[in-house]
């Protein structure tokens, strides 16, 4: 197989006969959604979630980069949002917003890529695995042509094993793709031309899949931002809506790694993150749909305690996290870290990370032999439909 042909595997569309005949979306009752928004670079989390308790010794650490009264939004007694993110205190007081705070797991990596592979497996930090956390649920949970998308960068949550996911950056664009058409797979008896062909076949098969979706003729009621992520974000919404009984989406906002002049731009990538996901749940609840959709954010690690000498922050460790929708425990969970008690400069995780993926796919998809490690803690974040 030269490379020519070896690129042109996977770009396929409606060619095929096939694809007016075959049944390939299933009427059955919403499954679940998950909905992955992967803070890329590693966000600030002491300036986006802010510890009262700790006022006085975050301002310390950070002389220039604290926010002020008026850069911040008090959202109880012991707790402040980032300004930008002003339109999450609404959804914290009707109680579908949970924080989990001291995200984090043990020997914390610091570089960028090892890091976000941690993440994305729910390795140890010595472990080196090659399967995506949510590569052996999936397929548990759907049994369509698509199981997961990723609308951007990074999908690697959901690679390896048997999970039929598609990576992308617009829907429309997708959906435009020429060339090729549905064939059989038995024909083969190369190993790796069978694989290449599997993956061609499932191409096809999703690209079906999501035109018959939008034959539905899904019309969005609400306007997204006009942002990459706002119009990924509003592609997952149409998607969703189809009712193509896809669990699993990723999308991805940065980049957070904001080592120098951070104020600015910190700023900018939060309000594109508030207005993107308040844009997603209004349009969702306006469809129906918000109740059966969870949304978690996640990012490789979090920054230092103390500012540096560039107006920014360097890689720290663990960091708090945004669990959002119809039928969560809205709240507290975790415990934000100390600043008194610093390892290296660093704050200390208090929650392991692992516990917050094991803790979802239990209680969101029912797989309650889903079991990354023992000992990890149960974290009660949905009520039950």
């Amino acid at each position: 197989m030269n490379r020519r042909e070896f690129l042109r595997l996977g770009a396929l569309t409606m060619s095929s006969p096939l694809a007016l005949n075959t049944p390939l979306v299933m009427s059955a009752q919403q499954l679940p959604v998950l909905i992955l928004v992967e803070l890329n670079g590693g966000n600030d989390s002491h300036n986006t979630v802010i510890d009262l308790s700790q006022l006085e010794r975050y301002q310390q650490l950070r002389p220039q980069l604290a926010l002020k009264e008026s850069e911040r939004v008090n959202i109880d007694e012991h707790f402040a949002l980032h300004h930008s993110l002003a339109g999450f205190k609404d959804i914290w007081q009707q109680g579908e917003l949970a924080l989990v705070h001291g995200l984090g797991y043990p020997a914390p990596n610091k570089s960028h890529f090892r890091s976000i592979d941690i993440w994305d497996t729910a390795s140890k930090s010595d472990q080196y695995l090659s399967q995506g956390w949510l590569a052996s649920v999936l397929n548990k949970v759907s049994a369509d042509p698509i199981n997961a998308m990723t609308f951007g960068r990074n999908a690697n949550v959901f690679a390896g094993g048997d999970s039929r996911h598609i990576q992308l950056t617009d829907l429309k664009q997708y959906l435009k793709k020429k060339g090729g058409k549905a064939h059989s797979q038995t024909a083969s008896q190369n190993s790796a031309l069978s694989h290449l062909l599997s993956l061609d076949q499932n191409n096809f098969d999703s690209r079906v899949s999501l035109l018959q979706g939008l034959s539905k003729d899904v019309s969005l009621k609400t306007t997204f931002p006009k942002t990459v992520f706002g119009r990924q974000l509003a592609d997952v919404a149409k998607v969703i809506r189809m009712d193509l009984n896809i669990p699993a989406f990723k999308v991805a906002l940065g980049s957070f790694d904001t080592h120098r002049g951070q104020k600015n731009k910190h700023q900018q990538l939060l309000k594109q993150l508030a207005d993107g996901v308040m844009s997603l749940r209004e349009e969702l609840q306006k469809s129906g749909h918000w109740p059966n959709v969870l949304l978690m954010t996640y990012s490789e690690f979090g920054r230092r305690a103390a500012q540096n000498g560039s107006g920014g922050t360097d890689h720290g460790t663990a960091a708090s996290h945004f669990i959002m929708g119809g039928r969560v425990k809205g709240g507290h969970h975790g415990q934000y870290p100390s600043f008194e008690h610093l390892v290296d400069r660093d704050v200390v995780y208090t929650t392991d990370f692992r516990s917050l993926y094991q803790s979802v796919v239990r209680q969101w998809w029912q797989q309650n032999d889903f079991l990354i490690t023992h000992n990890l803690a149960n974290l009660d974040l949905i009520h039950e439909s």
